[in-house]
């Protein structure tokens, strides 16, 4: 991972099949470190498989998925690194929101789990909140 907190990320051939349904098919892309990339496309064409196989969360059928050239997933090898050895976040679709907890903790979460000092935590959860225009509702509960 770069200083910058930014990681190459490549699918090779990925698969997932569901019983006889291909949820994802042969996906291959490669994403270079703080490129921005948006999967696109209809309900059930695979969009959320395929970030669940990137995060951990999925294992794949087929296919090879590497973070900064290390094999986190591999099917044909039988390779499955655990999600929260990957270093990697996802926010779901649903809203997985800790109710409980405000704004600003439920962003800072990820760093909080992963230790992070708490200026950094601070610091980086608050650009996050500002660059999605909610820094102004950070201290309100979920």
């Amino acid at each position: 991972m770069n200083m910058r907190g930014h990681a190459m990320v490549e699918l090779d051939h990925v698969g997932k099949d569901f019983g006889a349904e291909a949820a994802v098919d042969e996906v291959s892309l490669a994403v270079a470190p703080g490129e921005f990339v948006t999967l696109l496309g209809l309900s059930g064409c695979g969009k959320t498989t395929t970030l669940r196989c990137l995060a951990g969360l999925e294992r794949p059928d087929a296919g090879e998925i590497r973070i900064d050239g290390e094999i986190v997933a591999s099917a044909e090898r039988g390779i499955h690194r655990n999600p929260e050895h990957r270093n990697i976040g996802m926010v779901f679709q649903s809203y997985a929101l800790w109710p409980h907890m405000t704004v600003f903790d439920n962003v800072a979460y990820g760093l909080r789990v992963r230790r992070a000092p708490k200026s950094v935590v601070r610091r980086r959860t608050m650009r996050a909140l500002e660059l999605v225009g909610l820094a102004e509702l950070s201290d309100r509960y979920a």
